[in-house]
């Protein structure tokens, strides 16, 4: 769940970062390519995990379907948290608000593990594994480079 969180997050961030750092910094960046994104997504797990050309077709779309469908069920999520930012919420609203993100997130796992399935219908259980892990190193690649980005530039003071 964490990891899905840090995903979205990420890529929350590569998407309203590029913009913002453009304007302060008067460098032209060109926007934000989903299909950019994903290329090197699959490209960096595909790496990691050895996959083969043959299981990484088969892979893949799989992979994608499921990111677009957590990325919309948490979509409503984030569109209900930025509306009630601005808003005085009473205990019950609260307390709503805060059982509506936990069952988004029990709503992700099971539609993770369903993936888990399918996943398993193309790849053997360690190649699925190394899938997992090489998932969370390229995250943690991201990071890197949005940090080593910042630091880079910053204005001169």
């Amino acid at each position: 769940m964490k990891r899905v969180l840090f995903t979205i997050a990420v890529t929350m961030l590569v998407i309203t970062a590029s913009p913002a750092q453009e304007r302060n910094h008067n460098r032209e960046r060109k926007p934000f390519s989903h299909e950019e994104f994903q290329a090197k997504q699959r490209q960096f797990i595909a790496e990691k995990a050895d996959l083969t050309k043959e299981e990484a077709d088969a892979f893949f779309p799989l992979f994608f379907e499921l990111q677009k469908k957590k990325f919309e069920i948490e979509r409503e999520v984030r569109k209900a948290s930025r509306k009630s930012q601005g808003e005085k919420m009473n205990e019950d609203e609260c307390r709503e608000h805060v059982y509506r993100m936990a069952d988004t997130k029990i709503e992700i796992a099971k539609l993770e593990r369903e993936y888990v399935d399918k996943y398993l219908k193309v790849l053997n259980a360690c190649k699925l594994k190394k899938v997992q892990h090489a998932e969370g190193a390229f995250q943690r690649h991201l990071m890197k480079e949005m940090i080593e980005l910042k630091e880079n530039r910053k204005p001169e003071r």
